[in-house]
């Protein structure tokens, strides 16, 4: 097969020929749960995936991260059956990807930026994909809606720029109005307004019921995106649960940034409390804002600015996978 999509049709055909499993479509309660249990995947001396286990609910966008070489595409690729794992298992919906009938109508996926014979429009790529997938050819222009590409549906691939490949894998993707939905890296390429036109998509699908597991090194888009994250290192689960949970369970200390003209009277007042000069302000840890405000009265000292710093996804991500990075 040429580049016609070809890791969506990659995915497609691995599940193509087997006719064990029907997955329900159209209804909202079509159990997309995605469970991993004990994957393994070993390449000689190196452990891409070591002993990985979590859930991935429907109705919620998760973000699944990690430092580079963590092992986060291998674990899609084997949660897909592209790869063959060592050990363990991960399934969809109670079934191994193999086993689903129609893996379109169950499962999309975007493991890359999309790929197409570079004279072929983008209309034509997709319904190529729905020719093969069994698939109306209606279904071409109802996808390109939905990622806004319409206007460009008749433009040659070669003339579409990296973000808008991006938009066609997630097209492509959705050919089958799937339950499930994986996205490696999805928004590179694209600027800021397709950043958010990302995010809004994502919400709605998940917010149809439907599972989506996005993996990004965005961590503030990601923050802005996803209700659960799923953090691996090193091929081990590190942290797993709704953002709010992970940032506020990680151990981060919170910090007060103060400004004053009078810092040392103030650190005097504090007593002990850590702290760190930043560009005029004291930047304070351990203590609360109140407790500040409190000690700044006692001791007579004015203050000009208060301000609570609490820790985010990145400050989290970056002290739960400190030195445990790794290039594979």
């Amino acid at each position: 097969m040429t580049a016609t999509g070809a890791m969506v049709t990659e995915i497609a055909m691995a599940g193509l020929a087997t006719t064990t499993h029907t997955v329900r479509m159209g209804n909202v309660i079509t159990d997309g749960e995605i469970v991993v249990s004990g994957l393994t995947k070993h390449y000689k001396q190196v452990k891409a995936v070591d002993g990985l286990s979590f859930a991935i609910k429907p109705g919620r966008v998760t973000g699944f991260l990690g430092p580079n070489g963590a092992g986060k595409t291998t674990t899609l690729r084997m949660i897909l059956n592209l790869v063959s794992p060592t050990a363990g298992t991960a399934t969809i919906g109670g079934s191994r990807y193999a086993d689903l009938a129609e893996p379109l109508r169950a499962v999309g996926a975007v493991l890359e930026a999309s790929s197409a014979h570079k004279g072929r429009t983008g209309r034509n790529h997709l319904r190529v994909i729905c020719a093969a997938a069994g698939l109306p050819a209606s279904r071409a222009d109802e996808a390109m809606e939905l990622v806004g590409l319409t206007p460009a549906a008749k433009r040659k691939f070669k003339g579409y720029s990296l973000g808008m490949r991006q938009r066609l894998g997630i097209a492509a993707a959705m050919l089958g109005d799937p339950r499930v939905l994986i996205l490696d890296e999805p928004a590179n390429g694209l600027d800021p307004e397709g950043i958010r036109w990302m995010r809004d998509l994502l919400q709605k699908l998940a917010g149809e019921g439907r599972t989506i597991l996005v993996s990004s090194h965005l961590l503030s888009e990601m923050e802005l995106l996803a209700d659960d994250v799923v953090i691996i290192a090193a091929g081990r689960l590190v942290a797993q649960g709704a953002v709010a949970d992970v940032i506020g369970n990680a151990g981060s200390a919170g910090t007060v940034r103060v400004r004053t003209p009078h810092p040392d009277t103030l650190l005097e007042a504090l007593a002990g409390v850590a702290s760190s000069r930043d560009d005029g302000a004291l930047v304070l840890t351990g203590v609360t804002a109140e407790q500040v405000g409190d000690a700044a009265l006692r001791a007579g000292v004015a203050i000009h600015g208060l301000v609570t710093e609490r820790p985010d996804l990145e400050r989290v991500f970056l002290d739960l996978t400190a030195g445990k990075e790794a290039i594979r």
